[in-house]
């Protein structure tokens, strides 16, 4: 008796003394982002989640490995590979789109469940830790490397998951046959180098579950390395690294990865500067980055959190202020406040204030001195169709870090409060005095058709802010960003305003234009050239200088696929009259990007990257 007492003593404390099983991400397995598609392999990230670091070795895939299960809507899947904080499994082929809940069982306990998103195709392309992808050039077989490239003209085999349905399903946890061969029913498309690829086949590879691969022919491309982009059902891939062979110049070289550091980013960002100190603002929280030392950043915290609350991730730095300040822009637009936070000690910000305003959905915040100038935007609607379309320009006093509205810009060129202002930014004085520019549309009312317009305005006076004009270009439906270095103003914009129409109601779901003008008079912008490209967008907000008439510009996921990655892109108007686009990446979380010293700083889902600025 007094054995079983003892027995039951010690078995009660261990099953205590088991520390909880905690998933912390849930990412397809491929590009760590952060949706899954039926079918495609997929990671957990956590801590406590198996006994031991464990493999498959067989078919079918085991449910369990190590102590460890995972659960998908209460059903166990097939299990690749586990650790105490990864688990490698395939998403079951029969979940449907929408949020799936997943948890991980272990030992007699449970994790808390973790929602995931589930879309019908979500293409991950397997890559390197330099985000060369993991393909094979077709004619032998090859690794393809920069010492081994495919050559332009010929076939290249890109490994991925997240390919969707097939039209020869293959049951889960068994490795796909030769014969017949599992062919995704999506329709699937690519680019290389942001050039139009044929993609000749798309579907599983034979000998594994899960898996699947792209044969892509690779067009007529000059020597070098280009991002490739899957696109399946309209869904959209991160890129990763292809290496080509062909005739003529390889793309000049603008970015050069300098240092990275990861950690968990929003979903969109923007990034803040202050000497040796980094602010990524996202929606839930602001982390703090030591970048010192650009070539090992370092992840020094986070705060926020209990402001935010998923409505953050625009911020503004001034140090004009009595002692410098981060103001983060929380929302939800129709209820934003402003978080002012204290960087008297840059490591360690304190909140000094979060005020309600008056005026609603403001798209921005920059300044001039202590003044905060923004831009409002927002459509009216009744369900199904815009009603109304509203913009104002308004301007805080922030002298006593505790913001106080200044005063309205309501009406005057191109604006008329019935305008939408996407975007907004007060130029730095010296050689662009007293001025700040909008970008905005001459579409309102319940029209959606327009013509994009830059709208100049003279900030002298704060309390008094005037209109002066605005410059309106007709292969634009809308002005969405702007950046500007010496005299040249580089303008992006849209074919398409925001529709009644298309993948997503009430969504920009046209293409690109770029619009290069001359400010060498500041207040009176004189157009240069304007550029439509055949790049789809939702819209383009971003447009860093980088360099002497180069920017970087991202460019928002396309209609068709709204949750999806954004691209940066390099634009070189060193001849403006024919400005030249290079992409370069595409990933989930990328929403900003700041230059600084020689580097550009680029957010996104999984940490920051920090690029080494050449001009070529």
């Amino acid at each position: 008796m007094r054995s079983l007492a003892v027995c039951i003593a010690l078995c009660a404390f261990s099953v205590v003394a088991q520390a909880q099983t905690t998933i912390n991400l849930v990412t397809d397995a491929a590009s760590y982002a952060p949706r899954v598609a039926p079918g495609a392999l997929a990671t957990v990230f956590g801590t406590n989640l198996a006994d031991s670091t464990q493999s498959a070795t067989s078919f079918p895939l085991p449910g369990s490995m190590a102590g460890a299960t995972v659960y998908v809507n209460q059903s166990a899947v097939p299990l690749l590979y586990v650790s105490e904080t990864q688990i490698n499994f395939q998403v079951p082929s029969s979940v449907a789109a929408g949020t799936a809940s997943l948890y991980v069982s272990r030992g007699g306990g449970t994790s808390a469940p973790y929602n995931v998103t589930v879309v019908g195709s979500a293409p991950g392309i397997f890559q390197d830790t330099s985000n060369h992808a993991v393909a094979q050039n077709l004619v032998d077989y090859s690794t393809n490397s920069d010492s081994n490239p495919v050559a332009s003209g010929a076939s290249i085999v890109v490994y991925f998951s997240g390919q969707g349905a097939v039209n020869n399903p293959v049951p889960d946890g068994k490795p796909a046959p030769v014969s017949p061969v599992a062919t995704a029913t999506a329709t699937a498309t690519a680019t290389i180098g942001g050039v139009n690829a044929k993609v000749e086949f798309v579907g599983l590879t034979s000998g594994f579950a899960g898996l699947a691969q792209a044969n892509i022919l690779v067009p007529s491309l000059g020597t070098g390395d280009y991002p490739l982009v899957l696109t399946i059902g309209g869904y959209l891939s991160s890129s990763a690294l292809l290496s080509v062979s062909g005739s003529g110049s390889a793309p000049p070289t603008y970015l050069t990865l300098a240092g990275q550091v990861n950690f968990l980013g929003g979903s969109s960002n923007t990034l803040q500067i202050y000497g040796d100190t980094t602010y990524v603002c996202g929606p839930n929280n602001i982390d703090v980055i030591d970048t010192s030392d650009v070539t090992m950043p370092v992840y020094d915290g986070e705060f926020g959190d209990a402001q935010l609350l998923g409505n953050g991730g625009k911020c503004a730095l001034n140090t004009s202020t009595s002692e410098p300040i981060l103001v983060d822009l929380v929302g939800p637009g129709s209820a934003p406040t402003f978080a002012v936070y204290s960087l008297e000690d840059p490591t360690d910000p304190v909140l000094l204030t979060q005020q309600a305003l008056t005026y609603t959905y403001l798209s921005d915040l920059s300044f001039v001195g202590t003044t905060g100038f923004a831009s409002t935007s927002s459509l009216q609607t009744d369900g199904n169709s815009i009603t109304g379309q509203f913009g104002n320009f308004v301007a805080y006093d922030f002298s006593s870090l505790f913001p106080e509205l200044i005063s309205v810009l309501s009406s005057g060129p191109g604006s008329s409060g019935l305008n939408l202002m996407p975007n907004s930014l007060a130029l730095q004085p010296g050689n662009y005095p007293n001025t700040a520019y909008i970008t905005s549309t001459t579409a309102t009312g319940t029209s959606t058709v327009g013509q994009a317009a830059l709208v100049v305005v003279n900030i002298s006076d704060p309390s008094s802010m005037q209109g002066i004009e605005a410059v309106t270009v007709s292969n634009a439906a809308i002005f969405t960003g702007f950046g500007y270095d010496l005299n040249l103003l580089l303008v992006t914009g849209n074919t398409a305003g925001y529709s009644n129409l298309g993948t997503s109601y009430f969504n920009i779901n046209g293409n690109l234009t770029l619009s290069t003008m001359n400010i060498s008079n500041v207040q009176a912008p004189v157009g240069i050239a304007n550029v439509t490209t055949q790049i789809p967008t939702s819209g383009t907000y971003v447009v860093q200088p980088i360099g002497t008439d180069v920017f970087a510009i991202v460019n928002n996921p396309p209609a068709s696929d709204p949750d999806g990655p954004s691209s940066l892109w390099i634009v070189d108007a060193t001849n403006p009259s024919s400005p030249v686009l290079y992409p370069f990446a595409t990933q989930f979380g990328l929403s900003d990007v700041n230059a600084s010293n020689g580097y550009l700083l680029v957010p996104n889902i999984n940490g920051l990257a920090i690029y080494t600025i050449q001009q070529p």
